[in-house]
């Protein structure tokens, strides 16, 4: 589907052991989820140590710089994931520093 700037963006992103990947996304004039856009890449070999909730965070910031152009303006989107402990840890006033970025 080509991209239809009228309509607000979402995107899904997850992380698995070795590999991030995304979709942006838009509902059609139907109300049908349609996939604009797929993103993925393996992870580097240092990034398969980080824990759970700091891949899930790596896959949304490489969805937020593989998708930049679509986000620029007066766009609002919606980012969608998987990991419940990341609610609670962006919550919280302590963060590491990998996570603050």
């Amino acid at each position: 589907m080509l991209p239809d700037t009228s309509r607000p963006f979402h995107v899904v992103c997850d992380a698995s052991d070795f590999a991030i990947g995304c979709a942006l996304m838009q509902y059609d004039a139907e109300g049908r989820e349609r996939v604009v856009s797929y993103q993925s890449r393996q992870m580097k070999p240092v990034e398969m140590n980080y824990p759970v909730h700091d891949k899930e965070l790596l896959a949304m910031r490489y969805a937020l710089i593989k998708f930049r152009v679509y986000f620029l303006g007066e766009q609002t989107f919606a980012v969608y994931m998987d990991h419940a402990s990341l609610r609670t840890a962006m919550k919280s006033p302590h963060l590491s520093q990998r996570m603050a970025r």
